[in-house]
């Protein structure tokens, strides 16, 4: 009778400490900041994550938030105690600006089955440009309105600008710039003199100014304007 109690209280603690056992997620950097890069490079690291648990611990998927984003892990099992990465490779072409960008780990961890990795930073464009778009406010006929645009070379070469053109029904432009070339680091302005077309009721256009960066080979700039009654 004895016996058979220490069995059954023996197969019960058994059964408890296998109820008991799962596998654990963790990430000493969950978040990897990439500082600021120029675009059109791709980004890669290699985040460490471990199993933290007492059963192993499966990787079931690994989704990212966009086809920019691609992401593979070393191992689809890691034991008890064991470590593994997950590879994330992040492609700037189409971005700037502040960026984030997720990877959620899908596993079996008791605690936190779906597990979030970011990657951030700031995508730097090769030729920052300001203004975005071009307001010239209210146009008087027969007279005309001046405005600048910038531009800087975050490239690692010098980039020249080879022309700057006006597609508008409504507007005619006339240009004026000190530089055409400019070097890794350097600022250069665009002066522009707006002149409405007779009888223009609705100005507007995009203005194209065409360089020979092998990243940004145009920029193109929204231009608008009222008729000043």
């Amino acid at each position: 009778m004895k016996n058979s109690l220490y069995a059954a209280l023996l197969t019960n603690l058994l059964l408890a400490a296998t109820a008991f056992a799962a596998p654990e997620l963790t990430v000493t950097e969950p978040t990897y900041n990439f500082g600021s890069i120029t675009q059109g490079k791709k980004v890669q690291h290699n985040f460490v994550i471990r199993n933290s648990g007492d059963a192993p611990l499966h990787i079931k998927e690994v989704n990212v938030s966009c086809g920019c984003t691609a992401a593979k892990p070393s191992a689809s099992q890691i034991a008890p105690g064991k470590s593994a990465e997950i590879q994330v490779v992040f492609d700037s072409t189409s971005f700037s600006g502040k960026v984030q960008k997720s990877v959620a780990v899908i596993s079996n961890a008791g605690k936190a089955p779906n597990y979030v990795l970011n990657m951030e930073g700031t995508i730097l464009e090769p030729l920052q440009y300001a203004p975005r778009q071009v307001n010239l406010g209210a146009l008087k006929a027969g007279g005309s309105k001046q405005a600048t645009v910038s531009i800087t070379n975050r490239d690692n070469q010098a980039v020249r600008i080879l022309s700057v053109t006006l597609t508008s029904n409504t507007l005619q432009l006339k240009t004026s710039m000190k530089k055409s070339e400019l070097k890794p680091g350097e600022t250069g302005a665009i002066e522009l003199t707006f002149t409405p077309r007779p009888d223009a009721k609705v100005m507007s256009g995009y203005l194209h100014i065409s360089t020979d960066s092998a990243q940004k080979k145009e920029l193109t700039i929204p231009v608008y304007a009222s008729v000043a009654k």
